[in-house]
């Protein structure tokens, strides 16, 4: 009785099959972790391009304060007042109109996909750093830093994980041609 039950053991028909069924399903949930990492970094990727493209249009918009003290000989952003005293003058514009556009966010300054959120922007902060009035070097620029909070629910995970939420820094500068 014990040498049939030892051949029954040994026998190796179709074992394979459920070892090959673990490995596939392995595979499947290595490739789907890959994939939602890779969508998580185009999204950030295209944000964070988008941000770039509003707070450089915010730079060039303040052109027209920055190239009036370069044609006096400085080169910052400034204008007198009704006391004679400088003071500095920058427009920060509608950033948040702006990256609207370019990404087709809602209101709420979100993207779905049909009724699933794709993700959301907030806390946009913009600091721009005027060059100094009368600098004593040329490599002083106008300055536009902006940072935002992106939040990106993951798809993976069945909403059982929590969403991705980084801050997204970007930087332009303006530097007149003439």
């Amino acid at each position: 009785m014990e040498v049939k039950q030892l051949k029954n053991i040994l026998n190796n028909k179709g074992n394979a099959i459920p070892l090959a069924c673990a490995i596939v399903v392995c595979l499947l949930l290595i490739s789907s972790v890959m994939m939602e990492y890779f969508r998580l970094n185009v999204i950030a990727g295209g944000v964070r391009d988008s941000l770039q493209a509003a707070v450089l249009s915010v730079a060039t918009q303040n052109y027209d304060e920055v190239y009036n003290g370069l044609r006096e000989g400085y080169s910052g952003g400034y204008s007198k007042d009704t006391n004679g005293a400088w003071r500095a003058e920058m427009d920060i514009g509608d950033v948040y109109t702006e990256l609207d556009k370019l990404l087709g966010l809602e209101e709420v300054h979100s993207k779905r996909v049909g009724e699933i959120e794709e993700f959301r922007l907030s806390d946009l902060d913009i600091e721009m750093i005027n060059t100094p009035f009368a600098p004593s070097t040329s490599d002083n620029k106008l300055t536009v830093n902006a940072k935002i909070r992106l939040k990106v629910p993951l798809s993976f995970g069945w909403e059982g994980l929590p969403s991705m939420i980084i801050t997204v820094r970007t930087s332009a500068k303006y530097i007149s041609k003439f």
